[in-house]
């Protein structure tokens, strides 16, 4: 198997890692419980224009020379904004490897807590994360200004004090 190799993201791949993430969340939960009420066309356009605006927030997952996912601190705070994984990349340990550094960074900067929203609906996500140390703190309907509706979701946090 190849190895991963996590770098900062470049505007350049800006469409690059917008498909991905698009192509991630029509593949999972979000997408294929959607019902057909997101213009799915804007959320790939946000997608792509999320990573051209802030590619310095986004770390690229690559395994054998090819971007496979990518994830974001959005903010630059303790919240892990997105985590993204091609799906023909799945399960082969890339989202475990680039939330791993995400946590770390966070930690590095000195915050005490990480944090991340997802799905409720997503229990392969929300196992993900328990398995790396997440643990739910709240659930409820937040709207979502991307998909254009409320969603039931899932607050977690995982504390980095030793």
């Amino acid at each position: 198997m190849s190895a991963i190799v996590l770098r900062p993201a470049r505007a350049d791949e800006a469409e690059l890692l917008g498909e991905i993430g698009f192509a991630s969340w029509a593949a999972s939960a979000f997408g294929r419980n959607d019902a057909g009420r997101t213009d799915r066309a804007a959320l790939r356009r946000e997608f792509c224009s999320f990573a051209a605006e802030a590619p310095d927030t986004v770390l690229v997952a690559e395994m054998a020379g090819e971007i496979a996912g990518w994830g974001a601190r959005e903010h630059r705070n303790q919240e892990i904004s997105d985590l993204w994984i091609g799906p023909a990349w799945q399960g082969r340990g890339i989202g475990a490897a680039l939330l791993t550094r995400l946590v770390a960074d966070i930690r590095t900067q000195g915050f005490a807590m990480a944090e991340l929203e997802t799905l409720a609906a997503n229990r392969q996500a929300v196992r993900f994360y328990e398995r790396h140390g997440f643990a739910t703190v709240w659930h409820r309907e937040k709207f979502s200004p991307a998909l254009g509706y409320a969603i039931d979701k899932v607050g977690m946090n995982k504390s980095l004090v030793l």
